[in-house]
């Protein structure tokens, strides 16, 4: 007879953590957590790293969570080991060492099968040793002002359908900041969307990062997270600027990589121009969203059509003007 699997039963210390969280007892949880990571307990390091990376009850402090993120991984926790691998990688919140990452990546696909798919993404890559690509395809420019740039075939065909596989069924629809520290719905955006963000940012997504980088010309840290935007019939980006003068740290540059093109509609228009453009699969869109004064450009308005039938998917990058990967 075939034996059930059954689920891991939190650490007992970890259980009661999150009940003294739940009473509101939350300086006690985080000692009993700190301890329990003391001891080199694998579950306790790694709920450590966790709450350290994304604030829970801790302030958030990245460069402290990667280290506990490594050291989980050390102590045999599989999740950590992925996650430490993905940033060191990118280099986020410490150093960056690519080719140790691509070592590691060969040991983590019984953790992880799409290891292996990623494996063979990156294999089909012309990387340098440090991840950079060694060639770039040539643009086309679309216009002067705005300044907007098309590069034909950007992303492959197996990479567009990788990043769609990352987004899967984790989709939610767009949101933005309320002003209280929770979110709203975008009132000019019924799109759906998921950021793959820093800490899940695999190699292949990081070399794609580093690609766009590459013809962009601005350093792959100066980027935001890729968000991956889910347009079905109906659904629409309204005009708007990518521009935000509540930034110190502006975007600059923003570039769209189209993951699919079997839809209708969904032109991307800036509307302040006849310019209506409407992708292949794997095609990237670069524009800028400043002048050279730093000043935002006024004929960088755009939209996202409403898609009429189909559904259209990109994946979306702001590039800021100084580093702001942490």
């Amino acid at each position: 007879m075939a034996t059930q699997h059954r689920p891991q039963q939190p650490h007992p210390v970890l259980a009661r953590a999150e009940a003294l969280v739940g009473a509101g007892r939350t300086e006690e949880a985080i000692l009993l957590i700190r301890q329990l990571a003391a001891k080199g307990d694998r579950d306790g390091l790694f709920v450590l790293a966790r709450n350290l990376w994304s604030g829970g009850i801790l302030g958030s402090d990245p460069v402290a969570a990667r280290v506990q993120f490594e050291l989980a991984g050390k102590a045999g926790h599989p999740a950590a080991r992925v996650l430490a691998t993905n940033l060191l990688a990118n280099g986020i919140a410490g150093s960056r060492d690519w080719l140790t990452a691509l070592a590691r990546m060969p040991g983590e696909v019984a953790i992880d099968p799409r290891r292996r798919i990623q494996l063979e993404l990156l294999g089909k890559m012309a990387l340098t040793p440090t991840g950079e690509p060694e060639r770039c395809r040539e643009p086309e420019r679309l216009a002067e002002s705005p300044d907007v740039l098309r590069f034909p075939a950007f992303a492959t065909a197996a990479e567009c359908s990788y990043l769609l596989d990352v987004g899967g069924k984790n989709y939610r629809p767009a949101q933005i900041n309320d002003g209280r520290g929770g979110t709203r719905l975008d009132p000019i955006r019924n799109s759906d969307e998921f950021t793959i963000h820093w800490l899940i940012e695999d190699p292949v997504v990081h070399a794609i990062n580093r690609r766009i980088a590459a013809v962009a010309g601005i350093p792959a840290d100066h980027g935001e997270a890729i968000q991956l935007l889910r347009y079905r019939t109906g659904q629409q980006y309204r005009a708007h600027y990518d521009f935000n003068p509540q930034l110190d740290n502006q975007r600059v540059a923003t570039a769209l990589i189209y993951l699919n093109h079997d839809y209708k509609g969904g032109e991307t228009s800036f509307v302040k121009t006849p310019l209506k453009f409407k992708a292949r699969k794997g095609d990237l869109l670069l524009f800028r969203n400043t002048l050279d004064d730093g000043a935002v450009d006024p004929m960088s308005e755009h939209c996202g059509m409403p898609v009429l039938s189909g559904t259209k998917y990109i994946a979306s990058r702001w590039i800021r003007a100084k580093r702001y990967a942490p």
